[in-house]
């Protein structure tokens, strides 16, 4: 009996952004997402947290969001602003946003009909609406 070891899946990139990055790039994606999230958040704190309970939720944001592309996390802040304006978000209400929108963009779309045989009368009112018209004079030629 062989034993084989499992070998890790390839991800597209885009799949898990922040995990593509370089280390540089990817510190830069992580810091912000922080500014994105307190911008987020700023509105809806009563009694803002002490310093350190902040960058705690801060960086649990960060770990949470750092797969997706600051085009989707913009968007997915911005729609739950206009859906939800009064409601505080957390980390897995914007996740649920991206990730729909991942899902809806993968779905394929229905193949457009094909068209099918003209019939004379649809080809005269085709030619109709294009401002064509037969000649009416009922002259042959001469």
């Amino acid at each position: 009996m062989t034993t084989e070891i499992a070998k890790p899946q390839t991800q597209n990139p885009i799949q898990r952004y922040g995990q593509s990055l370089a280390p540089q790039e990817r510190s830069k994606h992580r810091a912000w997402i922080g500014v994105r999230v307190e911008a987020l958040l700023d509105g809806y704190w009563q009694n803002r947290p002490h310093e350190a309970v902040k960058e705690e939720i801060i960086a649990d944001w960060m770990d949470g969001l750092e797969t997706f592309t600051p085009d989707e996390i913009r968007a997915a802040c911005r729609a739950w602003l206009g859906d939800n304006p009064r409601r505080k978000p957390n980390l897995g209400d914007i996740r649920a946003i991206v990730l729909a929108a991942r899902r809806k963009a993968a779905t394929p779309k229905p193949p457009e009909p094909k068209p099918g045989p003209v019939t004379a009368a649809a080809a005269q009112e085709i030619l109709e609406k294009a401002g064509f018209a037969p000649n009416r004079m009922g002259g042959g030629h001469e």
